[in-house]
């Protein structure tokens, strides 16, 4: 038993599966690790695990408990966000979203269907602007504004190479991308490669770009750092 005061504790009844309370320990040391203080894993009888529930009871004024639920994977596309615009009548994406739904990585819905996915276009067709608005630029200032990375054409005919922090989160978000049915890959560099064609639509394939790559951008500088990835 530790002298050191313990803030986090999990607490799992010994009815569940061996393996799954080993995936539960083995979670308590990354957030042990990620907080850098001790995390106790407390696997116990049935009746005790629910007497320690009882015990923290919310008395009225106190912050309720909230119950997390598994999300169930859905085959269908999110619904689209509405577009925005600036002074300029230009998209403005850092001002598109208050909040993103679950990635697909974590099982929430893709953010297109399967049969509608964005895809790379190898042969690069002449497309004149339409708006005063080039669809390549327009992802790389979408995907600056709302994550700020950089990114520039790559020497691979219909992708934008994106250079991102580290090579584990170029990995990490490239198959992210992927399961959000927008077709991603790696350079020889390490960049993460998206989709980019001046045939693209500013509503279609540009936003949808935009708004996948700011999502995963999003999860892992909030959420991936808990498992040790940065």
């Amino acid at each position: 038993m530790t002298n050191e005061p313990v803030r986090v504790r999990i607490v799992a009844s010994n009815t569940l599966e061996w393996e799954r309370a080993k995936e539960l320990r083995d979670l308590g040391g990354t957030f042990a690790a990620y907080l850098g203080e001790p995390v106790e894993f407390i696997w116990t009888r049935p009746e005790l695990a629910a007497l320690a529930r009882e015990a923290v009871e919310p008395m009225t004024g106190d912050t309720p408990v909230e119950t997390l639920r598994p999300i169930r994977a859905q085959t269908q596309g999110m619904a689209a966000a509405d577009m925005t615009y600036d002074a300029e009548g230009r998209p403005n994406w850092a001002a598109m979203w208050e909040s993103f739904c679950e990635l697909a990585f974590f099982g929430g819905p893709p953010h297109r269907g399967e049969d509608s996915a964005v895809r790379a276009i190898a042969e690069i067709p002449r497309v004149e602007e339409t708006g005063g608005i080039d669809p390549i630029n327009e992802i790389r200032r979408g995907i600056f504004l709302t994550t700020g990375l950089f990114s520039e054409l790559s020497d691979l005919p219909g992708w934008l190479a994106i250079s991102c922090k580290s090579s584990k989160q170029a990995a990490w978000m490239c198959a992210c991308v992927v399961l959000e049915n927008v077709e991603a890959r790696l350079d020889d560099e390490g960049r993460l490669l998206v989709p980019a064609s001046p045939s693209f639509t500013v509503k279609d394939q540009v936003k949808s770009v935009v708004t996948v790559v700011a999502k995963v951008n999003h999860y892992w500088e909030m959420h991936a750092m808990v498992y040790g990835l940065e």
